[in-house]
């Protein structure tokens, strides 16, 4: 079970199951019908024709949520959870997609390569870690063989490990696919040259540029025949996602004058029974926000906000209270010692990973034992589970007090110089050694109060009203925007994408978000709890996933369609000339010099401009180009020279070029391409 433990305090792998039938009952209610009455759908995707059901998704996402509160003892915020849900997301999607290209590829992990793994001369790292002798360092190949032949006897133990194979064997299956395509990766010789010559090439032209700035908007005309014109041949560049944009009404849950004026009586109340009470850390703990923090402080170390006036009284002095911000605190002098700021230590960790404690505390007394016989420390440092301090001679530098766990810090600070202890911590039993102090200095322990001024309920429900009415009095934008002056509101805005279940900027705002994803152009929220306050919703748009329609992109349009307007009238100012120098004289514009690669296409003091350098680049050195349309204007070109970049070493372009596509492939450029050609239905936004 230890070696269990250890893999799964390293892995991100899921190792906790969640009943199916509880899932079925949670999910019940959503599939019968969805908020609006409506059929719900009936998976959470498809992918090439392939369904996941939203009960083997939410399987998966259960899994993930224990597995990340095992491994990092914390709980989970919206944040957290979205993100591991987009973790299963990709991954369940990635064996959708990345395992039709391994069945066809007939790619296949075996038996003996899956032992090799993990018993083989180059084992998984975390196989290594698990299995590595901590007094020799070693990996044992022994010691895996023999876990797996004891298997059989724990059941559970045996769960875990079939499920670590799995994974195991899922991620060897794609390393072989990603070492094929790169192994696959070949560069022609001619391929290599233009890339050098992008690359390292350049040249040097003159030019003349005439911007369309140049021409007032208000001479040129476009009819409403040109633009739909121009938006039809541009179709292409006005292709969207699906998206919803939101504007809300924001009204933060803040406290009241009256619960600002109770607080500070509470406060009042609490500091003169404070001054007479005998048990400060008792009354600490009953009255504070905070609990009491039994560590002590010297004035060079005190906490952040900490009133330095402290050190110059006795035990037993109240501050009175003090307002920083929303928080009242009230500090008192609880006890007074003289003691080291900080004590240099060794240490020798007898572990209780791999051992029971009894069996620990053991092999502490026979270490102490050898310790108080005149053994070296150092001969027996080796022992120490504590690898990093080992390979120091157990050394744990300089440390001040409460930063080690409080059995460790106890010990350290009353022990002294050269004196070893043995204590107890949730690590196993440390056998200690000070092997230096700083000198004595007056330390205070602080007993502190604090109250946070919070909103009572009866603002919590003025502030629900204030944003109910506002819902109930809005119906469309104008009544929206009406609201919003009469209530001195700012409007503030959002879009969100088909799947975000977040609302930017506005914290936990799921409920918000699901409600968005389920509304049509128009609709209203009702007030919405989010993070720390109430929100109240318009949608103002919805756009589906496809070419945007003329409506909705007509200023960028009616903007490119008179820029093409524009830029015929100069390129026939700009045209008919032998040379750049009779061109300036006709014009009157003046010659500019520009040096530039293909691969950086930017002209100085213009900006980039890829269709101007990608034409002079066609041109001989003295040819004069035709009149080109460009980003900001119309441009002449005159090639003077083109630098070559010279003869490229072959075998570096291409080993560059093998280099930087097998990055790609490992940062999953792959698995993008098979997502970008595949049909994919998601809805997962109907369900999280």
């Amino acid at each position: 079970m230890a070696i269990i433990g250890k893999i799964r305090e390293r892995s991100f792998l899921v190792l906790i199951i969640i009943g199916i039938a509880l899932l079925a009952f949670m999910l019940t209610e959503y599939f019968s019908a969805n908020s609006n009455g409506q059929q719900a759908p009936l998976s959470i995707a498809e992918i090439n024709g392939q369904q996941i059901s939203p009960q083997e998704f939410d399987f998966k996402v259960q899994r993930g949520y224990e597995n990340y509160q095992k491994q990092t003892e914390q709980e989970l915020d919206e944040r957290t959870k979205s993100t591991i849900r987009e973790s299963v997301w990709a991954e369940m999607t990635s064996d959708i997609l990345v395992g039709e290209q391994l069945e066809e590829l007939g790619i296949q992990v075996t038996s003996r390569e899956l032992m090799d793994l993990v018993s083989g001369s180059n084992p998984h790292p975390q196989v290594r870690q698990a299995f590595t002798d901590p007094n020799t360092g070693q990996f044992n190949p022994n010691a895996v063989i023999q876990f797996l032949q004891n298997l059989d006897n724990d059941e559970a133990t045996k769960a875990q490990w079939v499920d670590f194979e799995r994974a195991l064997k899922r991620n060897h299956r794609m390393d072989k696919y990603n070492v094929l395509i790169k192994k696959g990766i070949y560069t022609p010789s001619a391929f290599a040259k233009e890339k050098y010559n992008e690359n390292n090439g350049a040249m040097a032209f003159k030019y003349i540029y005439k911007p369309y700035s140049s021409i007032e908007d208000s001479t040129i005309e476009v009819s409403e025949s040109e633009i739909s014109n121009f938006y039809n041949k541009t179709k292409s560049d006005y292709d969207q996602k699906a998206s919803r944009k939101i504007a809300y009404a924001y009204f933060p849950i803040v406290p009241s004058a009256e619960d600002q004026e109770e607080t500070k009586q509470w406060v009042n109340k609490t500091y003169e029974e404070f001054k007479t009470n005998g048990n400060d850390s008792t009354f600490v703990n009953a009255n504070s926000d905070q609990n009491f923090i039994p560590v002590y402080y010297s004035k060079a170390n005190a906490p952040v906000g900490a009133d330095t006036s402290l050190w110059d009284q006795d035990s037993g002095y109240v501050v009175s209270p003090k307002l920083v911000g929303n928080v009242w605190t009230i500090a008192k002098v609880k006890a007074i010692k003289m003691a080291p700021d900080s004590v240099r230590a060794r240490h020798i960790l007898i572990g209780a990973q791999n051992r029971m404690m009894e069996a620990a505390e053991k092999t502490a007394d026979s270490v102490m034992t050898a310790l108080q016989s005149g053994t070296p420390f150092d001969s027996l440092v080796s022992l120490s589970d504590d690898k990093a301090s080992a390979v120091k001679g157990g050394d744990l530098d300089w440390f001040a007090e409460g930063m080690m766990v409080k059995p460790f810090n106890d010990a350290a600070f009353s022990s002294n110089v050269g004196e070893f202890s043995k204590v107890e911590t949730q690590f196993g039993y440390h056998i200690i050694e000070v092997t230096e102090k700083l000198p004595e200095v007056k330390k205070i322990q602080i007993a502190t109060i604090t109250r946070q001024v919070k909103p009572s309920k009866g603002t919590y429900a003025d502030l629900f009203n204030q944003a109910n009415s506002f819902s109930i009095n809005v119906t469309d934008i104008e009544s929206f925007r009406e609201e919003l002056t009469k209530n001195n509101l700012q409007q503030r805005s959002a879009v969100l994408s088909e799947n975000d279940n977040l609302v930017q900027g506005l914290g936990l705002s799921r409920d918000l978000a699901r409600w968005v994803q389920d509304a049509d152009q128009g609709d209203v929220s009702e007030a919405k709890d989010v993070e720390g306050a109430f929100v109240v919703a318009i949608v103002e748009n919805v756009d589906k996933e496809g070419i945007a329609p003329l409506d909705k992109v007509r200023n960028r349009v009616e903007f490119l369609a008179r820029q093409e307007k524009k830029a015929e009238i100069l390129k026939s100012e700009l045209n008919d000339a032998s040379d750049i120098g009779s061109l300036a004289g006709k014009t009157g514009l003046p010659v500019e010099n520009a040096n530039v690669t293909f691969a950086s296409p930017a002209i100085p003091s213009v900006g980039l401009e890829p269709k101007v350098v990608g034409s002079a680049w066609a041109l001989t050195p003295g040819q004069l180009s035709q009149p080109i349309a460009g980003n900001n204007g119309v441009f002449v070109v005159s090639v003077d020279k083109n630098v070559s970049a010279g003869e490229p070493n072959l075998a570096e372009v291409r080993q560059n070029e093998i280099r930087s596509i097998a990055s790609k492939v490992d940062n999953g450029s792959v698995y993008n391409a098979l997502k970008d050609k595949s049909e994919v239905v998601d809805n997962r936004s109907k369900f999280y």
